[in-house]
C-alpha cells in the first residue's frame, strides 16, 4: 500500500474531510449511539463551512494544526489540534475505515509532534470508553487515562506526554543491577527462560500460562522496549553483581498498557526464587517511582492465591488495599502511597 502523505488541511478539503468523518463515526459508534445522534453530531460539528474555516484558521496560527493524511491524491485521515481551557488539547483523530491499520494516524501522530514538541510537554484528548478500536490505537501510540472526559459522549481523558521523566540507569543494589534491556540474542534467550517457564508463570498475566517460543518473547521484549520509550518507565534486567546477567526483571508500567494506576512488577528465574531478590528489587523499584519519577501512588497486584508474591510486596513496604479488575481478572492489590 502506498504510504501517506501528512500536510496541512485546505479549505478545498473540507468536503472530503467531512466524507472521512461520517465513514469513521458511523464505523466507530453504531453500536454505542442511536444514528440519529451521529447525525446531530456531523451537522453541528462537521459542516463544510466550518471546516473550511478551521483550515484556514490553522494555517494563520502556530498554536493551532489541522493534518490530513493522504494516500494516492485522497485524504485519508485527520487531525486537529489546538488550545483550549484544558491547555493543549488533541479534539479530532480519525481515519477512512478503508484505512484503519495502515499507519495513517501513526503518521498524522508523528508529524503533530514534530511540529508541537518544542512548545508542548503533553496533551489532552477525550474518547468514548466503549471505542475499542480507538483505545488501542491510542495505548499503542502513548496515551494513558487521567480522568473522565469532558463530555458524556467521551468519558475518559487520556494524556499523551512528549518529554516524560526518564529513569537514570543503570542502578546498583546490594546484590543486583537494574539495567536497560536490550533488544538482542543474549537478553532474549535470557529472557525467554523466564517468560517460558511454566511455573514462573503460573500466576502471570491474563492466561497464567508460559509465552510459547523465542518469537512470542521477542514480541515481549520490544514491547517493554517501547514503553520505555513511551513513558520514560518499564520493566528492566536485573543482573547479579557476583553471578549472572538478567536472572530476573523488574520494574515499573501502566496498568493494561494505559492505567490510570501505574504498578510495580518483578519475575524472577525460578533457580533464583527464596534469594530475597524480589524484596531488594521492589523496594528500588518504589523508590525510583516515588523519587525520579515523581509517581504519588504506585499499586502492585497479584493473583489471590499468589501469597508468595504478595509477602513481597508486604516486605517492601506496600499495604494491602483490597482487590481489583485487572488483566480480566480480580487481583489482590497492594498501594506504595509517595
Amino acid at each position: 500500500m502506498t504510504p501517506v502523505v501528512v500536510r496541512d488541511a485546505l479549505p478545498a478539503d473540507a468536503a472530503r474531510i467531512a466524507e472521512v468523518a461520517r465513514a469513521s463515526l458511523t464505523d466507530t459508534y453504531a453500536s454505542i449511539f442511536e444514528p440519529a445522534f451521529i447525525e446531530e453530531f456531523m451537522a453541528r460539528a462537521y459542516g463544510p463551512e466550518a471546516l473550511a474555516h478551521a483550515a484556514q484558521a490553522a494555517l494563520a496560527d502556530a498554536d493551532r494544526q489541522f493534518l490530513v493524511a493522504e494516500r494516492d491524491g485522497q485524504v485519508v485521515a485527520y487531525a486537529q489540534f489546538g488550545h483550549g481551557s484544558r491547555g493543549p488539547e488533541l479534539t479530532r483523530i480519525y481515519a477512512d475505515p478503508a484505512h484503519y491499520g495502515t499507519g495513517a494516524g501513526r503518521a498524522l501522530l508523528s508529524e503533530l509532534h514534530q511540529r508541537i514538541a518544542d512548545s508542548v510537554d503533553a496533551y489532552v484528548l477525550d474518547v468514548h470508553s466503549r471505542n475499542e478500536r480507538g483505545r488501542r490505537f491510542y495505548d499503542r501510540n502513548g496515551f494513558v487515562i487521567v480522568g473522565g472526559g469532558a463530555t458524556p459522549d467521551c468519558d475518559l481523558t487520556l494524556e499523551r506526554r512528549l518529554h516524560p521523566r526518564r529513569v537514570e540507569l543503570p542502578i546498583r543494589l546490594e546484590r543486583l543491577v537494574v539495567r536497560a534491556l536490550r533488544d538482542d540474542d543474549g537478553d532474549l534467550e535470557r529472557l525467554h527462560a523466564i517468560y517460558g517457564d511454566a511455573e514462573t508463570m503460573r500466576f502471570v498475566g491474563a492466561s497464567g500460562r508460559p509465552v510459547p517460543d523465542p518469537e512470542a518473547t521477542r514480541s515481549v521484549l520490544r514491547h517493554l522496549l517501547q514503553h520505555d520509550d513511551l513513558h520514560g518507565f518499564s520493566l528492566w534486567a536485573l543482573d547479579e553483581i557476583d553471578g549472572e546477567p538478567l536472572v530476573g526483571i523488574a520494574g515499573l508500567a501502566w496498568v493494561e498498557g494505559h492505567g490510570p494506576d501505574v504498578e510495580a512488577a518483578y519475575l524472577l528465574r525460578r533457580d533464583r526464587w527464596g534469594r530475597g531478590y524480589a524484596t531488594e528489587a521492589l523496594r528500588a523499584v518504589l523508590r525510583v517511582g516515588h523519587e525520579q519519577l515523581g509517581i504519588e501512588r504506585i499499586v502492585a497486584l497479584a493473583y489471590p492465591d499468589n501469597a508468595a508474591s504478595q509477602r513481597v510486596m508486604t516486605k517492601a513496604g506496600m499495604c494491602p488495599d483490597g482487590t481489583q479488575h485487572a488483566y480480566g481478572r480480580d487481583l489482590a492489590r497492594h498501594i506504595s502511597p509517595a
